[in-house]
């Protein structure tokens, strides 16, 4: 029965609006901001109880205090992580487009593998201190030679003295004396130091002229790997930037390890140097982690001089070095 007003069921725009069911899609994301505001504002009140403790500390507080702000600040972290997985969620959510930077295509991982083989390339080279040795025991061999001549020379002289002066006289005396011990030193140069010196120069000599044969070799493909290098990291740092620039979501992996943004000022050209690595170190070992930039750490039995760790250990230095 009308009593001569509209009621809500007979307003078609009302029921319209609030009758029919809501979007799910809509639903949900609007759950996902929710979740992302009240973890911010978790995260900025255990931030404060963090700072307070740390400030009560400094000032003179109780020494058990630091096992509460390590337990808080661990608890901070891990909220922190909370955030940026639904902040993700979120715009994955709001249809955000996604960057895949490990896709880089064959050509980009040729260049990856070519300029991978400088290393093992540069072992093949004989060092600078090892062609100083070389030169050093071609040198020995002339000083061994030259002080045989100087023991002939005065051989020479004492066989004058003897020929010269009379029997039992000083001069005649000292020139024995000088006799049996040159003539010591002459057979041990002739049996002894001389042949050393010289198997050992021309050992050197072949070491030296097979060292310039693989140098000959080698350089160019070093030059080679040398320029893979250049114009990979010219292709990685374009692809961070270019993604940077289309707002598109960057992997879980960079934000992890580089933050979404490089600093503002100097410390941005080290930001991109240090992304374009990473970049070049899991595009050359196959990296895959979504999670971890630079994969799993090295098992128990690696050579840590191996160049993937050697690698591996100044890229942590050089994120650390960024204090992101």
């Amino acid at each position: 029965m009308s009593h001569g007003y509209a009621t809500y069921g007979d307003d078609p725009e009302f029921s319209q609006e609030y009758l029919e069911p809501a979007d799910p899609t809509r639903r949900d994301l609007d759950e996902l901001f929710a979740a992302v505001d009240g973890l911010r504002e978790a995260d900025e009140r255990l931030g404060q109880d963090v700072a307070d403790l740390t400030e009560r500390l400094e000032t003179g507080g109780p020494a058990e205090q630091q096992d509460r702000i390590d337990l808080l600040a661990r608890r901070l972290e891990r909220l922190q992580q909370q955030v940026r997985v639904l902040e993700r969620a979120v715009r994955v959510s709001d249809g955000v487009p996604q960057a895949d930077l490990d896709d880089v295509g064959p050509e980009t991982r040729a260049l990856a593998a070519e300029a991978a083989r400088w290393d093992d390339l540069h072992k093949e080279l004989v060092t600078k201190e090892q062609r100083a040795r070389y030169a050093e025991e071609i040198a020995h061999l002339d000083a061994v030679r030259s002080a045989l001549s100087r023991c002939d020379a005065d051989l020479r002289e004492v066989i004058r003295v003897l020929a010269s002066t009379d029997r039992g006289s000083r001069p005649r005396g000292d020139a024995e004396s000088s006799l049996r011990a040159l003539s010591t030193r002459r057979r041990t140069l002739l049996d002894e130091e001389v042949p050393a010196a010289s198997a050992a120069a021309e050992q050197a000599r072949l070491a030296l002229r097979e060292a310039d044969a693989v140098q000959a070799r080698v350089v160019p493909q070093l030059e080679r790997a040398e320029r893979a290098w250049h114009d990979l990291q010219v292709r990685l740092r374009t692809r961070i930037t270019d993604a940077l620039g289309s707002n598109a979501l960057l992997p879980m992996w960079f934000g992890n390890a580089l933050g979404v943004a490089p600093p503002s000022g100097t410390s941005g050209d080290a930001w991109i140097r240090t992304a374009a690595s990473v970049l070049a170190y899991r595009v050359t070992f196959g990296i895959t982690d979504p999670a971890l930039p630079l994969g799993p750490p090295a098992p128990e039995a690696a050579d840590p001089t191996e160049r993937r760790w050697t690698w591996r250990a100044r890229l942590e230095s050089d994120l650390d070095a960024l204090s992101l």
